[in-house]
């Protein structure tokens, strides 16, 4: 798991590392991007979110798993070749 390596490169990582070590709870949601929420809405949701409940809320936005989009790929290039054999 990236998150544990200490060898990590990325800022990202890194900054979830210190807050991991400095015993800071963590909640990690995963949000499909074609779901409707657009990242600035999300992020004024969680700080909103943050403000209310008296906690600290860094949103990160992640790209789709590489599985995700081969399959989207998959799917699309099937339909395209369905479309051509049926017309």
């Amino acid at each position: 798991m990236v998150i544990l390596n200490p060898k990590s490169q990325l800022s990202m990582i890194r900054d979830i590392q210190t807050l991991l070590l400095s015993h800071k709870r963590i909640h990690l949601r995963w949000l499909k991007g074609h779901i409707g929420y657009l990242d600035k809405e999300y992020a004024d949701k969680l700080v909103k979110e943050a403000i209310t409940k008296g906690t600290f809320v860094m949103a990160f936005f992640l790209p789709e798993p590489l599985s995700y989009l081969k399959s989207e790929i998959r799917s699309a290039a099937l339909s395209i070749w369905q479309d051509n054999w049926d017309n």
